[in-house]
């Protein structure tokens, strides 16, 4: 009888999967990551600015007080932005996700999925953070709060001049990138509001072109993994640059556009939400349940979502993840932004 090797071909075998799942899409959501989370309250984000209105004087030996004056202070409000990521899961495929031994991602098929939309409710998030019209549902984006000298932010029009206290820096002069040009921005946001900005996000390209200005070999003495923000000790992955300058800290951000950099100081620049518990759903543990939050390799960031089952109409769950938030800038005038600059 003719000897025969057993092939691999001539086998039956389980198909195995090592390890987790392998998630391939730049969720990243670098300004969430680094401005502060505050839970809000009622109908609105509301808060009140206030304007310079006291007299002070020198005034002449026995002169009558003539001269009064108060600050002066207004209401400015925002709507709540509603945000929701949905999926759902067939019976079959809990069944069998449940059954099955790898990959590990999927052993557990609610918090698998839970995660995946948290992270993309997060990077549209992200998105909005600086290009959100304001307009319901959509909260309101730096292009509104920081973006204008003229025009209305949170209920408050800043074409008056009683209101120009509100306004933020805006730098447009098509200037070429230098060491010099960021300062100066810096010190013109300083002269309007008394701080600096502490983060100033860029895109990927024009923190390249930041990064080239300076000394090859000492410019790893600016990079840092670790960065301290109104929010408290952040630390980031490795390979995340983030440039400190002038005690500024210089991000990359895939959804902040190319040739502009946003100068914030994250006392005055916050996201707001409304916090809600997650509600149990089939199948998935209490500790998952419990400590979701979005984590998108950048660190985690949390959203104040509520996980909620909708109808059910067949053989599968359907549900949706959302959240109600909204990004505040309370005062603009430590803010600003630069545009129109050549790399």
């Amino acid at each position: 009888m003719a000897d025969v090797t057993q092939v691999l071909s001539g086998l039956v075998l389980a198909q195995e999967y090592r390890g987790n799942v392998v998630r391939q899409v730049n969720r990243r959501a670098v300004a969430l990551k680094l401005d502060p989370w505050k839970p809000g309250s009622g109908k609105n984000v509301a808060f009140a600015p206030i304007g310079s209105g006291v007299v002070a004087e020198f005034y002449n030996e026995g002169a009558d007080a003539t001269n009064f004056g108060s600050d002066a202070q207004a209401s400015a409000l925002l709507p709540w932005a509603s945000c929701r990521a949905l999926f759902h899961l067939s019976g079959l495929a809990q069944a069998a996700a449940a059954t099955s031994s790898t990959p590990l991602g999927n052993i557990e098929l609610w918090a698998s999925n839970m995660v995946s939309a948290a992270g993309q409710l997060c990077s549209i998030a992200n998105a909005a953070f600086y290009n959100g019209t304001g307009v319901a549902p959509n909260p309101v984006g730096l292009d509104v709060a920081i973006g204008s000298v003229s025009n209305t932010y949170a209920g408050i029009d800043r074409s008056i001049g009683a209101n120009a206290y509100f306004r933020p820096n805006v730098f447009s002069d098509n200037s070429k990138l230098s060491f010099d040009l960021i300062r100066g921005d810096m010190a013109a946001i300083y002269i309007a509001s008394g701080d600096r900005p502490d983060i100033a996000l860029c895109s990927p390209n024009t923190l390249k072109a930041f990064q080239a200005l300076f000394d090859p070999q000492k410019l790893y003495l600016a990079q840092t993994v670790e960065v301290e923000t109104a929010r408290g000790k952040v630390t980031l992955d490795a390979g995340i640059p983030a440039i400190k300058f002038d005690g500024c800290y210089f991000f990359e951000d895939k959804d902040c556009p190319d040739t502009r950099i946003e100068y914030l100081n994250s006392q005055y620049v916050h996201i707001e939400y409304l916090p809600m518990d997650l509600s149990g759903v089939p199948g998935l543990s209490d500790e998952v349940e419990n400590g979701l939050e979005a984590d998108d390799g950048f660190g985690v960031t949390p959203l104040g979502m509520r996980l909620e089952m909708l109808a059910k109409t067949g053989d599968s769950d359907k549900c949706q993840l959302k959240s109600y938030l909204q990004t505040v800038v309370t005062r603009p005038n430590a803010c600003g932004r630069r545009t129109a600059f050549t790399l």
